[in-house]
This record gives structure tokens, C-alpha cells and sequence, in this order.
């Protein structure tokens, strides 16, 4: 009985592994978000519908960086550039790869009119690199080599954007061969960059 017992506590009291996706999960989730719950999707059927979902969610759950991301998602695409933005930005400042790496993203490219920054770039990509976003992981050396980012702090040494290359090279897989294409190639510039610094 008594193990019966304590064999109860422990399922009571261990914690939830799986999370239940929210109507925010499911409608404006992205596939290649590292924090999602659910199957995500590379683009989103209805952006209004998904907007009033993450905002409904959103408000029950203020300090979720995966909610605000996806909220930010549907708003950049609906237009809503600022205020998206600004979402983005909270999601990314919380710890989110993903919107560190989209922050970056739409920041580099100009995207809707967004101010480019290269520093500001540098910044959300070591970031989003170093907790394992495979996109921050290729995109930070190459804009490094590309001279993308002269006159910004860099703030990742030789040593640590090879260990990117090394570790997108090894979790290119589920990109896609075109993935590992990009890393192994990349990681072999890297070496001749390096060499050509010497």
C-alpha cells in the first residue's frame, strides 16, 4: 500500500512534459520554432482569426514568448509592422531563438520598411546562435565573412562561430539536404576565412 502510495505522489506531483497547444499554437505556430507546441506551419491560413486567437491567449499569459512571437508572426503579415515589431522584440528580449532570429531577420532585409541595423543584427543572431537556432547558426558566420557586420562589436570569437558552423553542420537534418548543403559549405569557408586572417 504504502508504495501504491508514493507511486501516486510521484505522478501527481512530476510535471507536465507535453503542453496542450493553445488555438494561438495551432493557427499561427511556425514548423521551424524551437519553443512550438504543436505542428506549426510555414505560412498562416487566415491572419485575423489567428491575430484575435494569440491576443485572446496572449492576455491570459502575458509573460509567454512563444505567444508573443506568434502574435507578432500574424501581425507583421497582416501589416501591422509597429506594433509587431514591438511584440517581436519582447519575445526576443524574453529568450525566444526564434524571434531573436526573426528579429534579425526583418531587421537585415529592411523588410516593410523596418530600419536596418547590422549591429542590432549581430546582436539578435549571437543570441538566437547560441541557444541552438540552426538559421542564427549559418546566417551569423556568413554575414561575419560577407563583412556584414564591420564596425559592430563582434560578440562571438573564430572558435565559437567554427562551433556554430560544427553544430549546424550536425542538426542540418531535418532542414533538409539543401540545409546540410549550406552548413558543410559554409563551415569549409569558415576554415578559409580563418586561414586567410593568419
Amino acid at each position: 500500500m504504502r508504495s501504491a502510495l508514493y507511486l501516486i505522489f510521484i505522478l501527481v506531483a512530476a510535471p507536465a512534459v507535453a503542453q496542450q497547444p493553445t488555438q494561438c499554437d495551432l493557427l499561427a505556430g511556425h514548423v521551424e520554432d524551437p519553443d512550438k507546441v504543436g505542428p506549426g506551419a510555414l505560412r498562416v491560413a487566415d491572419n485575423k482569426a489567428a491575430i484575435a486567437a494569440c491576443e485572446k491567449d496572449l492576455a491570459t499569459d502575458l509573460a509567454n514568448r512563444r505567444l508573443r512571437y506568434q502574435l507578432s508572426r500574424v501581425q507583421f503579415y497582416d501589416g501591422q509592422t509597429e506594433i509587431a515589431m514591438q511584440n517581436l522584440g519582447a519575445a526576443a528580449k524574453a529568450g525566444s531563438q526564434q524571434a531573436q532570429f526573426v528579429f534579425g531577420y526583418i531587421t537585415d532585409a529592411g523588410l516593410q520598411g523596418v530600419k536596418k541595423d547590422s549591429c542590432l543584427v549581430e546582436d539578435m543572431w549571437v543570441r538566437s546562435a547560441r541557444q541552438g537556432r540552426f538559421a542564427a547558426q549559418v546566417s551569423y558566420p556568413h554575414h561575419v565573412m560577407g563583412g556584414n557586420f564591420n564596425g559592430c562589436k563582434l560578440q562571438a570569437s573564430d572558435d565559437e562561430m567554427a562551433e556554430f558552423l560544427a553544430r549546424a553542420v550536425k542538426n542540418a537534418g531535418p532542414f533538409g539536404y539543401y540545409a546540410e548543403v549550406l552548413a558543410a559549405t559554409l563551415a569549409k569557408e569558415f576554415v578559409a576565412y580563418r586561414n586567410g586572417k593568419k
